[in-house]
């Protein structure tokens, strides 16, 4: 919506993918409450940012995690679409990850609960203001950057003696003092990184070596004795099927444990989710297992292509009863969601849907994790969509082990399970749990302790010299 702002064009952003209607032409560009759906938020920040002219301004507001979801962790039952919470830190996390340093100054930021009535309880819809707001001022870019000073040229070969090599084929080794590992993993994870972290040690026999692991796998840690100082972090909850993950949420946590300053920091897990613990720790080198699209504080990562691991590569993953939306008349804890003594009405009813995740095309298997009373009668049905369209339907008949098949079709699915209620028939009781969902394809071509091995190799190659020197030596 184009609008005046004493005088000077201001453009309020109506949904987030709005047609831009010029490169920095805009004074004011207001994007109220959209980022908390964008998933790329980078993209839809730099999109808008763009629209701002100098001297002009980008007002963002998100709701506040605290006040309008009165949560700490996703899902928000009243927006089902929002992709991440917000507090004022985590906001100005994101903006200073996508747009680029003094291009903008920082003008507001602040916690809006005017009027906000603190003595409601959760169950009652927020009352007064219950949002951040943040105002950024684009500015013109200095004639100097961050960028350290070229260093002086070195000197020309002397005319009375010409060297037959001018060229210095070599890497210079970088001064690794002081490392920083995370092996936050469960036990048998933990065991498939053990020669990983032996080959940290070789490859930096004199280095001070940090090792931030889980309790229960402190034990094993002191007996391979690889680091010189153990931490405990636990990152990942000892039993998944009983605790939701919430490594984001932990992150501030991990900051106050970690301060030191390191030469290197390696993440030692095979997925990506513990990446974002390295974002804040103040080392020269951060390395780990994936994208540098992903993960940008990452200088040192091992990529995995994408067809092979996405596409065409097996996984599974257990999701939590938390992830999924249930109608009021269910009753929810932390760790599932249950109904009983529902009586018969005359249309069939969805009681419990969710978790709304983007799959990559494929085949699939999803097995609920459900537990059913038949002693008193009752039906219960269950379907998959994709997108929009319902895939698969079908009844419980008194089983709850069943493996539930299905195809997603392109890119642009997503995939939501459901419970429903039969017209006019009562609803067996049941106790949902969440589920497993199961990608059909190959095997990796890699075990997890190969790919851990292979990005130690490729740390020690950048920053150790001796491994250069080495093979220069054997190839003669």
């Amino acid at each position: 919506m184009n609008r005046l702002l004493d005088g000077r064009p201001l453009l309020e952003l109506s949904t987030a993918a709005e047609t831009p209607i010029g490169a920095q032409s805009q004074a004011v560009v207001h994007a109220p409450e959209l980022l908390q759906d964008e998933a790329d938020y980078r993209s839809a920040l730099r999109r808008w940012f763009d629209l701002v002219a100098v001297g002009g301004h980008l007002v963002l507001t998100v709701p506040h995690a605290f006040l309008d979801g009165r949560r700490d962790r996703l899902p928000v039952p009243h927006r089902p679409r929002q992709q991440r919470l917000y507090t004022p830190a985590s906001l100005l996390h994101e903006v200073e990850e996508a747009l680029g340093p003094n291009s903008y100054r920082l003008r507001w930021l602040a916690d809006r609960d005017g009027g906000y009535d603190y003595a409601l309880d959760r169950t009652t819809p927020p009352v007064g203001q219950h949002d951040i707001a943040l105002v950024l001022e684009r500015i013109a870019p200095p004639v100097w950057d961050l960028a350290p000073p070229a260093p002086a040229p070195a000197p020309p070969p002397g005319q009375a003696f010409e060297p037959l090599r001018t060229r210095v084929e070599t890497m210079a080794a970088a001064d690794i003092r002081r490392i920083l590992l995370l092996k936050l993993d469960h036990l048998g994870d933990f065991i498939m990184g053990v020669p990983a972290l032996r080959a940290v040690r070789r490859h930096f026999p004199d280095a001070h070596i940090t090792l931030v692991v889980s309790e229960w796998n402190l034990g094993l840690a002191r007996k391979i004795a690889v680091a010189d100082e153990l931490l405990t972090f636990n990152a990942l909850p000892r039993n998944a099927e009983e605790a939701p993950v919430d490594i984001a949420g932990k992150a501030a946590q991990f900051d106050a444990l970690v301060t030191d300053r390191y030469d290197l920091a390696i993440d030692l897990r095979s997925f990506p989710d513990t990446h974002i613990l390295l974002r804040n720790v103040d080392a020269a080198h951060k390395a780990g297992i994936g994208h540098r699209g992903a993960h940008p504080f990452l200088d040192i990562f091992l990529p995995v292509d994408p067809a092979s691991e996405a596409v065409d590569h097996a996984w599974e993953e257990v999701i939590g009863p938390q992830n999924f939306l249930a109608l009021d008349i269910c009753e929810r804890t932390p760790f599932q969601i249950g109904c009983h003594d529902l009586v018969p009405q005359n249309d069939g009813q969805i009681l419990v849907w969710g978790p709304y995740r983007h799959l990559v095309p494929g085949d699939y298997l999803f097995q609920p994790y459900i537990d059913l009373d038949a002693r008193r009668p009752g039906l219960l049905a269950y379907d998959i969509a994709i997108g929009s369209e319902r895939s698969v339907y079908g009844v419980f008949d008194g089983r709850s082990d069943i493996l539930v098949p299905f195809t997603v079709p392109d890119r642009t699915s997503h995939f939501e399970f459901r419970l429903l209620r039969l017209p006019c028939q009562p609803v067996l009781d049941f106790r949902f749990y969440g589920g497993k969902l199961i990608k059909k394809g190959a095997l990796g071509t890699l075990h997890q302790s190969e790919y851990l091995a292979l990005l130690v190799e490729l740390v020690a190659m950048r920053l150790n010299g001796t491994i250069l020197r080495a093979a220069r030596e054997q190839a003669g």
